[in-house]
């Protein structure tokens, strides 16, 4: 890893470069493009508007696809050391049926999960620097300028992709946002707690509906709590997030046990969301990408976006790695179909599966046909590891099939 003096720079010292790749955000989008890219011998410029390390709300929980991107960008040892190894996720229905499922899970904090990935990105030769872009402009040769904030100056790349988040301020101008309104909200904080908990726990509760809540441990005794709901199902007398989150903590046993042990040691912090790989075009006019929370890759029903952000900055990457080599940036235009190829159908499950959670009953019934089928049981847990496809567990084929197996 970079020394951290050398790790991400002041923007005043920038070089007068033309780079192959701008990538405007460093989270996990766009820090695992500017690794794959950098690794690819590609001169890669990472700019990020916040000083690293920095926070971020998130649930902090790493399952499968994280994993797995971990492991191809060669992360996956050092993250296991920086975070809490899981075995079991309890989740619980409306009226509380419970189930566990088995796996392979990391709670890491993100303010230290994303300085990992850019510090990896930075070793593999990537240059990171801490600077506000307030503008993008496409250049008539289709290459892409950024005018840095409290500054003139331009940065000029063959290649720009923007990462960031739920921030659409560099997108509206170019046409991208067909729908501005995020999907979703949620908060969460920290505590510590001497009430014991290992298994990260999800909470779809009567008392929090149409919302959903979790607690995840982060090892020696603090945990992370927190709570959302998608917009799509808000209705008028929906409570704020805020009661959300004191009716889970209060009325849920696990909830309040533990923090009826616990002291807080941050404050409720909130976030909106942007989910089911919509609303937004992955590619610009000229040279230009979006990928991560920008496109919307964020989960619906369950909130999880870290493993889906990072694979889409991998295909960004793989694409954009083809165009410079070839020197045929018509090859971008492969990366929209790319994303809806090997991405697209998961959204599809997820929404369907968004609609299930949405009717109590419905939760209730579907929790009862896991406890009592191995065929369901199995599918959860696949659907986790991402072996089978979501609809499998949510369709009618799948309930019939639950009766005989």
């Amino acid at each position: 890893m970079p020394n951290m003096d050398e790790y991400q720079r002041a923007i005043d010292s920038l070089p007068d470069n033309i780079f192959d790749t701008l990538i405007v955000g460093a989270g996990p989008a766009g820090a695992t493009a500017a690794l794959r890219l950098a690794g690819l011998g590609h001169r890669v410029l990472l700019l990020d508007r916040e000083q690293f390390p920095r926070e971020k709300i998130c649930g902090d929980g790493l399952i499968s696809d994280t994993i797995r991107c971990l492991q191809r960008a060669g992360l996956i040892d050092t993250v296991r050391k920086a975070g809490h190894g899981v075995s079991e996720v309890k989740i619980f229905s409306p009226s509380r049926v419970e189930l566990t499922v088995k796996g392979d899970f990391v709670t890491l904090k993100r303010r230290s999960l994303d300085t990992l990935i850019t510090q990896k990105a930075v070793s593999d030769g990537a240059l990171f620097y801490r600077g506000k872009v307030k503008d993008v402009d496409i250049e008539p040769d289709g290459t892409v300028s950024a005018t840095l904030a409290y500054s003139d100056r331009k940065v000029r790349a063959r290649v720009g992709v923007l990462a960031t988040g739920v921030r659409l301020d560099l997108l509206h101008k170019h046409g991208m946002v067909r729908k501005p309104r995020p999907d979703a909200v949620a908060m969460r904080c920290y505590v510590n707690s001497t009430y014991e908990l290992r298994q990260m726990l999800v909470s779809f509760d009567r008392s929090i509906a149409p919302g959903y809540a979790w607690i995840f441990p982060l090892g020696g005794g603090e945990y992370n709590l927190g709570c959302g709901f998608s917009y799509r199902f808000k209705k008028k007398k929906t409570p704020s997030l805020h009661e959300v989150f004191r009716r889970f903590t209060e009325q849920f046993p696990i909830a309040r046990d533990l923090m009826s042990k616990a002291k807080t040691i941050s404050p409720l912090r909130g976030a909106t969301l942007r989910e089911g790989l919509c609303g937004i075009s992955p590619r610009g006019p000229g040279n230009l990408l979006a990928v991560g929370e920008t496109i919307a890759t964020t989960y619906q029903l369950i909130g999880e976006g870290i493993g889906k952000a990072m694979e889409s900055g991998e295909i960004a990457a793989e694409v954009v790695h083809e165009a410079i080599e070839s020197n045929d940036f018509s090859r971008l235009s492969l990366y929209p179909k790319q994303l809806r190829e090997k991405l697209g159908p998961r959204y599809q499950g997820y929404k369907i599966g968004e609609r299930w959670v949405a009717r109590p009953w419905l939760s209730d019934f579907l929790a009862r046909r896991v406890q009592k089928s191995k065929f369901m049981q199995d599918s959860v847990a696949d659907i986790l590891t991402e072996a089978i496809d979501p609809r499998t567990l949510f369709s009618f084929r799948g309930i019939y099939r639950s009766f005989f197996h």
